[in-house]
Order: C-alpha cells, then sequence, then structure tokens
C-alpha cells in the first residue's frame, strides 16, 4: 500500500465532497489502513460485529460508525446500539421494529438510516448489481409509505438519513441521474 497515495486521494475526495466520508472496512480491514484513515477524519462503515470491533481497535470513535448490511442479527443489532455507535443503517420493516424494540428494551433511542432499494438497473454486471426490485437490499421503494407510517408510530428510533447502493463499477452517468431522481422523491415522502 501506497500511505502517499492513500492520503492524496482521501484528500481530493474530501475537497471534491465537502462531506464526511465513511471508509468501508470490509474494502480493507488492515489495521494499519484502518488507523491511518481514522487519523485523516474518516468514519468507518462495518457489515458485520467483527468489523465494528476492528474500526473501535483502530480508533474509530463510536461516533463516527455506521453499520450497514442485510445479515444483521439481533445479538449485532444489540451490541451496535450498547456501543452507540453513530447509527444503524435498516434494510428491512421487520429490521426497524426489531432494533425499535431493543432500544426500548436497553432504554436508548436508536438513531438510524433507512436503505431504500430504488429500483434501478444499473447496467452492469449480474451479480453487483444490488438496486433492482428483484435484489434483496433495501426497503422497495414502493414501502415508503408503510415505512414512514410505521416511524410514527416507534418512539426509540431516530431517523438521520436515507441511502441506497445500487451496484459497483457503473459507466453511465444516466444511472445515477435516475438513481438521483427516485432518492429526492423518497427523501420528499420523509419530509410529509
Amino acid at each position: 500500500y501506497s500511505q502517499k497515495i492513500i492520503i492524496d486521494n482521501y484528500k481530493k475526495l474530501k475537497l471534491s465532497l465537502d462531506s464526511e466520508i465513511f471508509f468501508s472496512v470490509k474494502a480493507n480491514s488492515n489495521l494499519a489502513i484502518l488507523t491511518l484513515m481514522k487519523s485523516l477524519g474518516s468514519g468507518a462503515d462495518v457489515v458485520s460485529n467483527g468489523e465494528l470491533i476492528r474500526a473501535l481497535s483502530a480508533g474509530f470513535p463510536a461516533s463516527k460508525i455506521i453499520y450497514e448490511g442485510v445479515g444483521k442479527s439481533k445479538n449485532d443489532i444489540k451490541f451496535a446500539i450498547k456501543k452507540n455507535i453513530r447509527q444503524i443503517n435498516v434494510e428491512s420493516i421487520e429490521e426497524l421494529k426489531l432494533i425499535n424494540s431493543l432500544g426500548q428494551y436497553m432504554k436508548k433511542n436508536v438513531n438510524i438510516g433507512i436503505r431504500i432499494n430504488p429500483n434501478i438497473n444499473s447496467n452492469t454486471i449480474d451479480k453487483i448489481t444490488t438496486g433492482r426490485k428483484t435484489d434483496k437490499f433495501g426497503i422497495s421503494i414502493n414501502k415508503l409509505n408503510k415505512i414512514c407510517l410505521e416511524l410514527k408510530k416507534l418512539n426509540n428510533v431516530n431517523l438521520k438519513g436515507i441511502s441506497c447502493h445500487i451496484g459497483s463499477q457503473i459507466s453511465s452517468v444516466d444511472v445515477f441521474k435516475k438513481t438521483f431522481i427516485e432518492m429526492k422523491k423518497a427523501a420528499d415522502k420523509f419530509i410529509q
């Protein structure tokens, strides 16, 4: 690995986005790399308790860790809540209810994000496409009204944002344009 290239690329990205950056621990879980990313100001994006423990070991503050992924168990969610991480991104209505009930049981309000499946074909390799309605990731854009109603009933979750992921190795800007249009519509539903 080249520390200089990592630092230079991080700085370019930070300057371009003018936003917080969360490094995906699954991309490279090497403690030296994670410690470097933390020193640059990055947060951590984790998909398992092992990754969460690794991020904490590298010095990421809990307030800069986001937990993603479709495979979170009840114990995974309890562990993340116990560690007071920044937020847990929700993949289903059932997971939303589980997080709320665990928050209630643990006497905590849990910050969440909602991962939306915008039903966008990213026109990339089939095995790395994640944003079509037939893919297992995120909550269908058609279920947003149900999610909004459910959120009004739940007292132990705080909605902090929405997100989506439609795949990798996307070569068409039009795909991103379609995604942004759908995500704007989704955001408007949560504001109502």
